[in-house]
């Protein structure tokens, strides 16, 4: 059975580039989901080379979007004790335009619309919806 998921969560660390031993590129990310006691961490291995090619970005407390399909493992902890996890082997990951992943504007771009401009932008807002 397989189950594909979708979820943003915050970056716990960096993202690793790393090369698989076929050649393959890959990001591996640790995704924290929630928030307090009931937060979840998931290990995320991005096959998006739209993501591979701006690795740097994906930092430390940086929100982050996924797509993928979500897998429990089990493995054996140095301690003895049998420990699980969730995994993603994820095909989508982008860093969404919200909170501090917000690109900055310039001051040029801080000014307000002139009144044509302003015009427009509310007519495209009355478009019929495609679906």
């Amino acid at each position: 059975m397989t189950i594909e998921c979708a979820f943003f969560g915050s970056l716990g660390k960096d993202a690793e580039p790393k090369t698989s031993a076929r050649g393959k590129r890959y990001l591996r990310l640790s995704v924290r989901l929630g928030d307090g006691d009931g937060a979840q961490w998931v290990s995320v291995l991005a096959f998006d080379p739209a993501a591979i090619e701006v690795a740097d970005k994906f930092m430390a407390g940086a929100r982050v979007y996924v797509e993928g399909k979500l897998e429990l493992s089990e493995w054996t902890g140095s301690d003895g004790a049998k420990r699980h996890g969730l995994n993603v082997l994820s095909w989508q990951c982008r860093l969404p335009h919200i909170g501090r992943n917000r690109p900055r504007k310039k001051p040029s771009e801080d000014s307000a619309p002139a009144p044509k401009e302003r015009e427009r932008a509310t007519d495209d807002l009355n478009d019929s919806i495609p679906f």
